[in-house]
């Protein structure tokens, strides 16, 4: 459910988890691609970049 975008608290509840703390702990792991992609859509919700919410599109900060 994280892998096609389901938000954390849905797959909690759906799940049975106790908390949504557990959940990300337990399967961002296993889905390195969900935890890439929720970098990419905060960076770009936080730098208002409409680019980098495209699927794929890896930021890059220069700091």
């Amino acid at each position: 459910m994280l892998a096609a975008g389901v938000e954390i608290k849905v797959v909690q509840e759906t799940l049975g988890h106790t908390s949504s703390a557990f959940t990300a702990d337990t399967y961002t792991s296993v889905f390195p691609q969900v935890a890439k992609a929720a970098a990419e859509k905060t960076a770009a919700l936080l730098l208002g970049d409409d680019d980098q919410q495209e699927q794929g599109t890896l930021l890059q900060l220069h700091i």
